[in-house]
């Protein structure tokens, strides 16, 4: 399992040279929803699903409540939501009243234990615009290759790695998995694939 990034270029201060600077952006797989969430939990909880779905909306419109009298709301383990305000600027104090000020946004803080476990995502270079085509061999040794240094790998991250569609990468899989080359284990709603280790 890990995380893609690509390389963006770094805006370079004016006394900068002509060098230029990189840095590393992630690069979303996607967007999970409730549902998702909801789909995830199933046999890792003996929570029902309607109760979750119930829990989670319990728990939106509480802190509602809290945030809009004022209370920061700190959920453990994830961090804290907090409001932000916004007025047009003025040059006195005392042309600011109550009714000209606005909701801004949710601000979010994250925990030090959310932090602490994500330190150890792994990343692999997502795939350029400008793909490079890789037969089935190449295929294959790219992902032995990626396996060797990595625990697992997914279908998304797979596309990223050989630079294909969804339904080949997950025909390229399927072969994998029935020629004995790959282990697949089911989390949640995905398939993860792992190197199969030859017995001595």
């Amino acid at each position: 399992m890990a995380a893609m990034y690509k390389l963006a270029g770094t805006p370079k201060p004016l006394q900068d040279d002509n060098k230029q600077l990189y840095h590393a952006r992630v690069v979303s797989n996607g967007t999970k929803t409730t549902k998702d969430i909801i789909k995830a939990s199933r046999g890792l909880s003996t929570i029902s699903p309607a109760d979750i779905k119930g829990a989670l909306q319990l728990f939106h419109d509480i802190m509602v409540d809290f945030l809009m009298v004022g209370y920061n709301v700190e959920l453990e383990g994830i961090g804290t939501f907090s409001l932000s305000a916004q007025c047009q600027p003025v040059m006195n104090k005392k042309e600011i009243r109550g009714e000209s000020i606005h909701f801004k946004d949710v601000n979010f803080r994250s925990s030090k234990l959310l932090r602490d476990r994500l330190k150890a995502t792994p990343f692999f270079k997502a795939a350029e615009d400008k793909r490079e085509k890789f037969n089935p061999e190449q295929c294959e040794n790219r992902l032995i290759a990626y396996l060797n240094t990595h625990d697992m790998i997914n279908c998304s991250q797979y596309m990223g790695l050989c630079h294909c569609c969804k339904s080949k990468a997950e025909k390229d899989l399927k072969k994998f998995y029935e020629e004995g080359k790959i282990n697949r284990t089911h989390f949640g709603t995905s398939h993860y694939y792992s190197l199969r280790q030859l017995e001595e």
